[in-house]
């Protein structure tokens, strides 16, 4: 089905096969009158969200299975959309683990809005988007846009397609586009658009509003699916819907301190790159401050680069110092413990480098359909040079080596935070190289640790050196890791 439809988006832009050019004002006004001619909307019931690249451990499901697997339960959700404002606002209660490495089960509190100010489309559409990717939102963009309009037929069942697109550019000066698709009763079953992602390219995000029912004179769907990148995003199941409430600006109120949006993206930075030499021909690269580890292996023809320093810019500073270190030498591998965002966003730069991704066999999928899609909205290395990467993948472990030096990999697994988790272990150096396994100096283990020491154990790995990609304060050694054991098996004793 989707495949269908994202065909017949592609005819569409082109004009191609039979459709024919519509009235987009009058079906803009056809669809408004079906959905009552509201000027705001409220909604209440469940949803999931996850967080892009990572899943969403929680209460009932404390293991993660895969990309977006579980999502994470939002109890008492409410949607308000004001489209005089205009803003969209939803919010709702949350029991999930806590960030970072933490596994304590939190309560907390989900909220997120599109601001009047970020409602402005020649403002960037990724803060906008989730406004007008409603149905009540794309309606209004669309007739303030100068909308077209197609005829499509998908799996025997004709739409009418609204397209129009932002006065804000892409990076690369392409224009963004959303679709809307109208069906005979004048509902909006589904609305997409592409947004560039620094993992994903022209990533594709999809709306779809399924279920419409009457609530008392209001019209809504009951229920709502988001996917980005074809991955599961956010879905609400909607129980109830109140147009034009009087209170509408008391609804869904924003907390006193939003937490602000987090990126990984390739924006310009400097680094002071700081190396350690682990032995002989094995280096550890981080920066001042606060850091993303990498590590980097010179091989007797080529160079393997472990993680790829968080984000693009970080990323190309190491590529530029590989390049000094090592002249004449390629990277030819680049390690990814886990398809999180803050550890793949550098590999862009690999990647136009030439490098092949090593991963866990689970992240292949993953990384396939990020890869190989294209990046027409973006500007940066792999635009600039765009390849697709061989990806080398692990199983339960593998073994790189040139007979000097060894690189052995390690799944790791069940686990709460991945379940494409790779550890790097080098025997002879007795150096363990690991992504989200965060040990504290004077607090006992996580579970995450947990999940780690006993794939240690099982493996007979023995190690000294405890090396994390988030970057430890201090050196931290197995006598660490062995102490921050010790004190969780007291504390589950007392």
């Amino acid at each position: 089905m989707l495949k269908k439809i994202a065909l017949a988006a592609l005819c569409l832009s082109s004009l191609c096969g039979t459709a024919v050019a519509q009235d987009a004002a009058t079906v803009i006004a056809n669809a408004r009158n079906a959905l009552g001619n509201v000027r705001s909307i409220v909604y209440r019931g469940s949803a999931r969200d996850v967080a892009f690249q990572q899943c969403g451990a929680n209460a009932a499901q404390m293991i993660c299975y895969g990309t977006h697997d579980p999502m994470r339960p939002i109890h008492n959700y409410v949607r308000v959309i004001d489209l005089d404002a205009p803003t969209s606002r939803h919010a709702g209660d949350t029991l999930n683990i806590a960030g970072g490495p933490s596994t304590e089960l939190v309560a907390g509190k989900f909220f997120q809005q599109v601001t009047p100010e970020q409602a402005d489309l020649s403002q960037p559409w990724g803060a906008s988007l989730e406004l007008y990717i409603t149905p009540w939102g794309f309606l209004e963009g669309a007739a303030r846009r100068n909308a077209t309009a197609t005829r499509a037929v998908i799996d025997g069942k004709p739409y009418t397609v609204l397209s129009w697109s932002p006065e804000v550019k892409a990076p690369s000066g392409a224009s963004y586009r959303i679709d809307g698709y109208v069906n005979e009763q004048n509902l909006i079953e589904r609305v997409e658009t592409w947004l560039g992602e620094n993992i994903m390219g022209d990533m594709h995000i999809v709306a779809e509003y399924l279920d419409w029912m009457d609530f008392n004179g209001t019209i809504a769907p009951t229920r709502i699916v988001q996917t980005r990148g074809g991955w599961p995003y956010f879905e609400v199941h909607v129980k109830d819907a109140q147009a034009n409430p009087a209170n509408i600006a008391s609804i869904a109120p924003a907390p006193e301190r939003p937490a602000a949006p987090g990126g990984f993206g390739g924006a310009s930075q400097s680094f002071e790159i700081i190396k350690e030499q682990l032995g002989d021909g094995l280096f550890r690269y981080t920066t001042a401050g606060f850091s993303y580890d990498s590590l980097v292996v010179e091989f007797e023809d080529h160079i393997m680069m472990l993680e790829a320093g968080q984000n693009q810019a970080r990323a190309q500073a190491y590529v530029d110092e590989i390049k000094r270190q090592f002249p004449g030498k390629p990277i030819r591998y680049v390690m990814v413990t886990h398809p999180h965002s803050d550890h793949t966003g550098g590999l862009p730069v690999l990647v136009a480098e030439g490098a092949t991704i090593i991963a866990h066999e689970n992240a292949r999928e993953f990384f396939e359909r990020a890869f190989g899609t294209p990046r027409t909205l973006l500007d940066d290395a792999l635009a600039r040079n765009p390849r697709v990467p061989r990806i080398e993948t692990v199983s339960d472990m593998r073994v790189y080596s040139d007979g000097k030096r060894t690189v052995e990999l390690y799944h790791v697994y069940p686990a709460p935070h991945s379940d494409a988790l790779l550890i790097a272990y080098f025997p002879k150096e007795k150096v363990l190289f690991q992504g989200d396994f965060s040990v504290i100096p004077g607090e006992p283990a996580n579970d995450h640790v947990q999940a780690l020491v006993a794939t240690i154990e099982r493996l007979g790995l023995d190690y000294e050196r405890y090396i994390n990609v988030h970057a430890s304060a201090e050196p931290q050694t197995r006598a660490d890791v062995e102490a921050a054991m010790r004190l969780r098996k007291e504390r589950a004793s007392n």
